[in-house]
């Protein structure tokens, strides 16, 4: 059901490309201001949001070359987390989602856009969740998979530690 979602929202973003101001990009992009059939340059629309679908205000967003690795463009997404870059090359692309010191927050989709086209997509948070959460049931998931593959059936201690007690 959320890739219906998902969908219906990218499909609505590409149907509002015309009302999208073209002076909302503050970015380093090349080429003519232009995206669409008539232009040389490529559009991409897009939403910043959150783990909960809302949408992320004045979400710091930069537009990377996947095949380069170069940043192509920066811009900073309206109140509502839409964004709009324009005139940038055609390429391989992903939407990095950043803090204002320039730490990576999320990544969208990669994506490919040749000259004259447009593109929607988007970015998402995650949930927040406490980095070693994972980690440690992976860890020890680890650590039984390894053991039972060596024949240890059971874990425990059977002597006397050998750290002084003091």
């Amino acid at each position: 059901m959320k890739s219906h979602v998902v969908t219906a929202v990218v499909f609505a973003l590409l149907a509002s490309v015309s009302a999208v101001p073209m002076g909302a990009t503050s970015g380093t992009g090349k080429g003519p201001r232009a995206g669409g059939p008539n232009g040389t340059g490529v559009r991409i629309v897009g939403a910043a949001w959150n783990a909960d679908n809302q949408p992320v205000p004045n979400a710091n967003l930069r537009l990377r070359n996947v095949v380069t690795g170069k940043i192509e463009a920066t811009m900073v997404a309206n109140s509502t987390g839409q964004f709009t870059f324009d005139g940038v090359e055609g390429g391989s692309y992903v939407i990095e989602l950043v803090t204002d010191s320039g730490k990576v927050m999320a990544l969208g989709h990669t994506f490919s856009v040749a000259p004259g086209e447009t593109v929607a997509t988007f970015v998402r948070l995650g949930a927040k969740v406490p980095w070693f959460t994972g980690f440690f049931s992976n860890a020890a998931s680890s650590a039984v998979s390894a053991a039972s593959s060596m024949g240890v059936t059971a874990l425990g201690s059977s002597g006397i530690p050998a750290s002084s007690q003091q």
